[in-house]
């Protein structure tokens, strides 16, 4: 029987799940609407405001001809680079610029699609990207029961403002989020060595997963099994399609990058981390504080995890958390990973509270273990969900008026306020088989 508690929480996680369909809906379709009618009157690729079709995207494919031309020395040259750039859209401001800021293997597997036409390469792109992100919530329909109970809350995923904001700008995020979900599925399988290999297919973009990654490998050192090899192939990949001089420039440039103010320094607006905060006191060396205390964040939350203080799926989504606001570099699109951090956080909090709700004959076959975990109740999740779908374009638009972001600070003022007070529930094992829906 459900006590009125139980079915309040219901009717809460119910009502706003319906909330959050619709935010979702409107979002698409008002991003759908506008995207096409920002390009109108489709005589070029521009759109009104000057940005080539694919954002981003113009970045890896010119990365990819420069490989494919057998020019690699020219891969991390700016100025050629956007030459580049200007040829394929010969009406575009002349001063847009995109500098490639990814390994040299990157540019090897952009190679075959830079010898598409742009049009054409730009799309499988983006049918990857969207199909990635089908992807993502197939998994999240199948494997949380959170979700399983009250699927209305995928909308808010699929019409999610930064999602919409990587797909259109031709962003990779997507890929990333996709590794997090496949590392942390052949996690809940135990299948470590298979685990890591996904993991470290991140390494795509070395900093958008570098303080989840170590947090992993510190819990469960057997992800290294998988994730060396897979790093070395990488390795490999960048040396014979690149030189090994490549790879050391672009080594040096991640050094540089990861510690000190860039050459071409990103704007304010588009930067969503602490690591802002810290060059403001330290403008030399504050993004490598704020790594540095990321790292050590990371490091405490893997310790209490492999210990068995915190719950696997609470532990996940606190390394998460800590990625995207001591990482060096945050942009906006890269936010998408607090999509899963939310989900697996909600979904140990469910699973303390949903125990109660579990009949007498699951009881009898089911291995409960007290964990410490942390109370996300429904009310808290909401606000959490809502400020990461609001959140970022908010903040980010109102950086010309206040001079500095309010996302991240918001984000850490809510999840300290459910930090403060840690209670001890009795949680059901994650299975590597999809849990019930019962709650």
């Amino acid at each position: 029987m459900v006590s009125p508690n139980e079915s309040s929480t219901i009717h809460e996680w119910t009502e706003a799940a319906l909330r959050f369909r619709a935010a979702g809906m409107a979002v698409l379709t008002l991003a759908c609407v506008g995207w096409l009618l920002w390009f109108t009157p489709f005589d070029d690729l521009l759109d009104r405001s000057g940005t080539p079709l694919g954002g981003d995207f113009v970045m890896l494919y010119v990365a990819g001809q420069v490989v494919a031309s057998g020019q690699s020395q020219e891969l991390y040259d700016d100025q050629l680079n956007q030459r580049r750039s200007n040829a394929l859209f010969p009406s575009m401001d002349p001063t847009y610029t995109w500098p490639f800021r990814y390994p040299p293997t990157v540019a090897a597997v952009m190679a075959p699609f830079s010898r598409l036409p742009f049009t054409t390469a730009w799309a499988i792109f983006m049918a990857l990207q969207v199909g990635l992100l089908l992807g993502v919530i197939g998994w999240m329909a199948g494997n949380l029961k959170s979700l399983q109970a009250q699927p209305y809350w995928l909308w808010g995923v699929a019409g999610c403002p930064v999602v919409i904001e990587t797909i259109v700008g031709g962003q990779s995020s997507l890929i990333a989020l996709a590794c997090v979900v496949g590392t942390v599925h052949f996690m809940q399988l135990r299948r470590f060595v298979l685990a890591g290999a996904i993991l470290a297919l991140a390494c795509y973009k070395p900093n958008v997963l570098a303080l989840f990654m170590v947090g992993c490998v510190i819990a469960h050192p057997r992800l290294l099994w998988g994730l060396l090899p897979t790093a070395l192939l990488g390795v490999v990949v960048a040396i014979t399609s690149c030189g090994i001089e490549r790879l050391g420039q672009y080594l040096s440039l991640t050094v540089e990058l990861a510690s000190t103010t860039w050459s071409l320094e990103t704007p304010v607006a588009k930067v969503q981390g602490l690591a802002p905060y810290f060059q403001a006191v330290w403008p030399a060396h504050g993004k490598l504080l704020c790594l540095l205390l990321g790292l050590l964040a990371s490091l405490w939350i893997a310790v209490q995890w492999r210990r068995k203080r915190v719950d696997e799926r609470l532990a996940l989504g606190l390394l998460l958390a800590v990625n995207a606001l001591f990482n060096p570099y945050v942009p906006i699109y890269d936010l998408v990973l607090l999509i899963a951090a939310l989900a697996l956080a909600a979904e140990a909090s469910w699973s303390a509270e949903g125990v109660d709700l579990v009949s007498a004959a699951a009881r009898s076959t089911t291995t409960l273990a007290a964990t410490t975990t942390l109370a996300v109740s429904p009310r808290d999740f909401q606000w959490l969900a809502g400020w990461l779908f609001i959140g970022p374009h908010l903040s980010q638009g109102l950086v010309p008026l206040l001079g500095w972001q309010v996302f991240p600070m918001v984000l850490v003022t809510m999840l300290g306020a459910i930090c403060i007070a840690p209670k001890h529930f009795v949680v059901a094992p994650w299975t590597s088989r999809p849990t019930s829906t019962a709650f």
